[in-house]
């Protein structure tokens, strides 16, 4: 399944890259991206073009807070008419729902979950790539926090924001944007808000406005193209630590039953297991190569319930084990 993601997610690339001293066309031009991409922002690229234009840049610069420094030279992120969407919501925590719920009209790639089972509520993140996605989660974390200073004030800081990949030598750029200090090596990366934050009112315009905007807005995502296998994607992502996880089970959350949720991917060339598969193998090789996670852990989290299952499945799937996997894919820059 190609991933892709708007080309409007380049804005700040050309900026950050002139800031560090390396030529921003020139490494657009080495993964096949355009420099023109500012003329079409709805346009599609790949998105393991983009996860390894900021990972190529960051080794060319020497500087391993490049994606963070795009994310911060690029602004506000730009998620088209999602965008719109967000800012005419009532509450912050409708606006987080309404992003979870549209966020494939701009990327089919990366996944975001509100946890809220907690005291306080959790915004995760996960970005499926086969490149190191270090510089990718950095940019995706301070995007984040900027659309939420966009949606509720500019004084707005997360309680903490955690990463799977280690602390870099140049954590401080993150970190004094953020105004939060990172915590790394984590099982799972993510924002945690307040324990209030998701009753925060939306900076927007009066409400019978508001209503009529978002009924156009989203009579108008409506009509855009199915992304059907990606929200079931989604779903297998969010789920997968659970080991008791089967189609029944995404079934149920999709509102459909298990006889539906197997045509509807059969339509689109897919299959249940072939999809579960592609989203564990995902998750397994980006946590196995990006941090000091203990292999139990790994299991546990890709829904194993013991390391030897996990094991004997990673070495059937990838042809070795995951401790010959971590020493042959080591992220480019640390």
């Amino acid at each position: 399944m190609k991933r892709v993601v708007r080309s409007g997610t380049l804005f700040g690339y050309l900026k950050a890259a002139s800031e560090v001293g390396i030529d921003g066309e020139a490494m657009l031009s080495r993964v096949g991206l355009s420099k023109d991409f500012a003329d079409h922002p709805d346009s599609l690229i790949p998105l393991d073009a983009f996860v390894r234009l900021l990972d190529l840049s960051a080794v060319e610069s020497g500087r391993n807070d490049f994606g963070a420094r795009v994310a911060i030279a690029r602004g506000v992120p730009d998620y088209g008419l999602v965008s719109l969407l967000l800012r005419e919501e009532e509450t912050l925590g409708d606006a987080l729902r309404t992003h979870v719920a549209h966020l494939h009209h701009h990327c089919d790639g990366i996944y975001v979950s509100l946890d809220t089972r907690f005291g306080n509520p959790f915004l995760s993140f996960r970005i499926f790539s086969d490149y190191p996605t270090t510089q990718v989660m950095e940019f995706a974390a301070c995007g984040l926090v900027q659309l939420i200073r966009w949606l509720v004030g500019s004084d707005w800081n997360p309680s903490t924001v955690c990463h799977e990949h280690s602390r870099h030598t140049h954590a401080i750029t993150q970190s004094a944007f953020l105004r939060c200090e990172p915590r790394y090596d984590q099982v799972i990366s993510g924002i945690l808000l307040g324990r209030d934050a998701l009753s925060l009112k939306v900076t927007a315009s009066p409400a019978v406005l508001r209503r009529q905007a978002k009924t156009l807005i989203e009579q108008t995502l409506m009509s855009a193209p199915d992304h059907f296998e990606v929200r079931v994607a989604q779903i297998m992502s969010q789920q997968l630590h659970d080991s008791n996880y089967n189609a029944d089970t995404l079934a149920d959350i999709l509102g459909m039953n298990r006889r539906t949720l197997h045509r509807r991917l059969a339509s689109r060339g897919l299959s249940y297991s072939a999809l579960l598969q592609q989203v564990r193998s995902d998750a397994a090789k980006r946590m196995i190569e990006l941090n000091s996670i203990p292999l139990a852990e790994v299991a546990e989290a890709v829904g194993f319930g013991s390391l030897s299952s996990f094991s004997r499945w990673f070495q059937s799937s990838f042809g070795c084990s995951a401790s010959e996997w971590k020493r042959k894919h080591r992220p480019a820059v640390q």
